[in-house]
């Protein structure tokens, strides 16, 4: 096994009500030589918190989840739990209360063994956690990367081409979620369920509207993706006000063709990646879609989209959409006319690229 494989033997997730017991574990296990990440102290000063949290779980060979009531409702938690399962890496649940998960952290998980450690934390589950970590590193390959990985082609795919090729709709949905994580980082913005939905709620949506999103792709790792959802007049006057979220049911009928106005929910790029190049193209996807739709009959007037970055606040503008509102999680709203977009230079040099 290659020691520098895995920077570090045990990422700990716990709730901040539970961090005088996540601290104890962790001094007890590093005393045994294994070595942990655990927040804040492992957060690199002036670095991005949500990257650093994921980079952590990357690096790590397993997850112990210091589960209690506070940490099944802790919706950074949850974030940590659903990145170590798109991850595949082991969890670990040290439950430390008598507490059942809920439906949500249930999902996560599926059956798994837990150590349930109440009232009293035992040597008995430090040496079961330490056997786990010491299992998986007698198990391990060295993980490396090929050439063909480091060459692998970017792409924009329609989500129903993604998903009719063999994509896993879970796994869509877990990387999904994670680049909400890193894109809407929770010390500027609102996240939790109420904004962002259930695990189940992701997958709902990704199999009912499959032609309103696309992935962008390197190889077949997921970079980035967009969900873009034609609704009505009532429900954009409400996202465009900043009074709603978007959400999946505010998706009209629209396979009939009609008038419609559209809703960009999201348009995500790993940070770590996300270049102009990477926007421009899936602003072309979408550009394409608009025109797609036109072709069927189903006519776009007033156009909308989430803003979570500085880069994605500049394509907008760039675009002539104009700052309307700020949603519930606080995130920019611009809105534009399909009618003015269409007009506007950097679209068109951008479906005159495209045409060639």
């Amino acid at each position: 096994m290659n020691e520098n494989v895995f920077k570090y033997d045990l990422f700990v997730s716990y709730a901040t009500p539970n961090r005088k017991i996540a601290e104890y574990v962790v001094e007890k296990i590093e005393k045994r030589g294994k070595k942990c990440f655990i927040a804040p102290r492992n957060i690199r000063l002036g670095f991005d918190y949500a990257a650093e949290i994921v980079n952590g779980i990357s690096n790590s060979r397993a997850v112990l989840l210091i589960f209690s009531s506070q940490s099944d409702k802790s919706a950074y938690v949850l974030r940590e739990v659903n990145s170590a399962v798109s991850r595949n890496k082991t969890i670990i649940p040290l439950r430390i209360e008598n507490f059942v998960p809920s439906e949500a952290m249930e999902f996560y998980l599926g059956p798994t063994h837990w150590l349930d450690a109440f009232p009293h934390i035992l040597d008995t589950h430090l040496d079961n956690i330490l056997s786990i970590l010491n299992g998986l590193e007698i198990s391990e390959n060295v993980r490396e990367t090929s050439a063909e990985s480091k060459s692998a082609i970017w792409q924009v795919k329609d989500m129903s081409q993604a998903l009719e090729e063999g994509l896993d709709k879970k796994k869509v949905a877990l990387r999904e979620i994670e680049l909400d994580y890193l894109c809407i980082t929770p010390d500027k913005y609102e996240m939790n369920d109420a904004t962002e939905g259930t695990l189940e709620d992701w997958i709902d949506s990704i199999s009912e509207l499959d032609d309103a999103s696309c992935l962008l792709l390197k190889g077949e790792e997921i970079m980035g993706y967009c969900d873009f959802y034609p609704v009505c007049n009532e429900n954009f006057d409400a996202l465009a006000s900043g009074a709603k979220m978007i959400s999946a049911d505010m998706c009209d009928v629209y396979a009939f063709g009609g008038d419609f106005d559209a809703y960009i929910a999201m348009i995500a790029i790993d940070p770590a990646y996300a270049t102009q190049e990477r926007y421009m193209q899936i602003f072309a996807w979408v550009f394409a879609k608009i025109k797609s739709w036109g072709e069927q009959d189903i006519a776009i007037d007033r156009i909308g989209v989430s803003v979570y970055s500085s880069m994605m606040e500049k394509f907008v503008k760039a675009f002539g959409f104009e700052y309307s509102a700020v949603n519930p999680a606080k995130g920019k709203v611009y809105v534009t006319r399909c009618s003015a977009l269409t007009e506007n230079a950097a679209y068109k040099k951008i479906m005159a690229k495209n045409a060639k």
